[in-house]
């Protein structure tokens, strides 16, 4: 009788556990967003903020689960290091649950990229709810991730991925960009001042990724430059060469030239859009969103 007791305790704790799990799962802001896109996490589920914006990003552009966004993003803005392993203030690690846990990595793939990707989340957030009490209630957050992106610019505009780090990415810095032009317009909706400092840095990152990643003779944008040497595109290889292209126009870096824009998005779309369905889903939001401007821009010029 005693060993069938103590079975059944363990049987019931174990059932219990896996219940409790069930619910630290489910309940998860990232979670929450990432079953949007999947049936159910695995039993260790990996939180990349990186992808879970984006998601969260596609989320408010067709206006759905707002309110689960916003709990992605409140859970977002307490996570952030204060400072993190390189002494950074307003990142952001991978984080990880098991056995219902949620537990740091202690690392991150980029700096520049994450930080403007969240802001840029951030303002079509509160552009689309009008939220502005989520804004200033998270403003001193919001700076701190501003900041990253002028902290990691080196001489030639562009910002590096990662701390120490000499490898400048295109992706990376039009999201640095795309963020950048967020942060202005967010100080715009909390009532703060016009800061000359931020427009300088969004008008020296456009440059950089135009005077250092655009090739003229190809029209085409290295995915990828490291002490002068570039990372030419070939459009045969999709990532990161080719989808490297999406990222310039729907983050406006080249919205005053478009005739570039629209020959980038021809040959994207001549080279790719019969295998949109198998990229990963990320992608595949970006380019239904650079799509969805791009459909924009011609039914306005028409």
């Amino acid at each position: 009788m005693k060993k069938k007791s103590i079975l059944r305790l363990i049987i019931i704790s174990i059932l219990c556990l896996n219940y409790l799990t069930g619910i630290a799962l489910a309940g998860h802001p990232a979670i929450e967003i990432m079953n949007f896109y999947a049936d159910k996490p695995d039993d260790k589920t990996i939180i990349e903020p990186y992808i879970v914006s984006i998601l969260a990003l596609n989320e408010v552009a067709n206006g759905r689960h707002l309110p689960e966004v916003k709990k992605f993003i409140n859970w977002y803005f307490s996570k952030l290091n204060y400072p993190d392993i390189h002494g950074l203030t307003g990142t952001i690690y991978v984080y990880i649950l098991e056995d219902g846990r949620e537990r740091s990595m202690s690392q991150y793939d980029s700096v520049d990229g994450y930080a403007g990707l969240f802001l840029h989340l951030l303002h079509q957030y509160v552009i689309k709810t009008g939220d502005v009490e989520l804004l200033k209630n998270n403003w001193e957050r919001v700076e701190d991730i501003a900041y990253l992106i002028p902290f990691l610019q080196d001489t030639d505009g562009l910002t590096v991925a990662l701390p120490g780090s000499e490898i400048k990415y295109l992706m990376d810095n039009c999201e640095a960009y795309g963020g950048i032009s967020a942060y202005l317009s967010l100080r715009r909706i909390a009532g703060k001042t016009e800061s000359s400092y931020y427009s300088r840095v969004r008008h020296s990152v456009k440059q950089g990724i135009l005077s250092n990643l655009y090739d003229h003779s190809s029209s085409t944008f290295s995915w990828a430059v490291e002490k002068n040497r570039r990372s030419h595109i070939s459009w045969s290889r999709y990532y990161p060469d080719a989808y490297a292209q999406l990222l310039p126009i729907y983050y406006d870096v080249i919205k005053d030239k478009p005739s570039l824009r629209a020959s980038l998005w021809h040959m994207f779309k001549q080279t790719y859009a019969d295998v949109q369905p198998s990229f990963p889903v990320e992608q595949r939001i970006i380019y239904e969103l650079t799509r969805t401007k791009m459909e924009a821009v011609k039914n306005h010029d028409s």
